[in-house]
């Protein structure tokens, strides 16, 4: 544990403006999870994140968690200690699977750092076509959002349904659900009453 810790000395070798830039990169996993290097006003911290990795493992370590680090997908990702996961309604498991199976398939269609996306209305069409069921559009707004808050998606507009609007898919869905999670919430979706829908990224289900 002391060995651990030692990283926390190089909090004092920080200048003004890098801890600031440290309190914010904290604040920002604890409330949101992610630092995505593609988001434009995330790339500053993101770089600071990868760049003082073992003064932010220390850190994080004091509350019994960690950080994933992906650089190939451009993440850094907070994972708390314990129990704390977040709690998915069944539409909600069923929207996140939808969008984390359309994030592979159009992440072969990158340029560069853009992000892949998808028409609200395709996305529509294949979670009707998933669940073999009709979402209503008054879930589907508070599904949307809620998925924002957990930033695995954005959208470039505020009317969630809009068909012509645009999701945009956050490569946090590949860091959050890997391909043993892929198959864990299908099991889920076609056996609802064996398990709690849950979905592990290390924070409360509290937006």
């Amino acid at each position: 544990m002391t060995q651990d810790l030692q990283g926390l000395s190089l909090i004092t070798e920080l200048t003004a403006a890098d801890f600031d830039m440290f309190k914010t990169a904290v604040r920002t996993l604890l409330a949101k999870t992610f630092i995505i290097r593609g988001i434009e006003k995330e790339r500053e911290l993101y770089d600071f994140t990868i760049r003082n990795g073992s003064l932010f493992d220390a850190w994080f370590s004091c509350m019994d968690a960690y950080l994933v680090r992906d650089e190939s997908l451009g993440v850094v990702s907070f994972r708390g200690g314990g129990d704390i996961r977040l709690r998915l309604g069944r539409e909600e498991t069923c929207a996140l699977l939808v969008a984390r199976l359309l994030y592979e398939e159009k992440r072969a269609e990158l340029f560069l750092t853009a992000f892949p996306t998808v028409s609200i209305g395709d996305f529509v069409d294949r979670y009707n076509a998933m669940t073999d069921k009709k979402l209503m559009k008054t879930h589907q707004k508070e599904i949307f959002r809620r998925l924002q808050s957990y930033k695995v998606i954005a959208f470039d507009t505020s009317d969630f349904a809009d068909p012509e609007g645009t999701m945009i898919l956050y490569p946090s869905l590949a860091m959050g659900i890997d391909r043993d999670g892929i198959d864990e919430l299908m099991a889920q979706i076609a056996h609802p009453a064996d398990a709690a829908p849950k979905k592990e990224d290390g924070k409360n289900d509290n937006p």
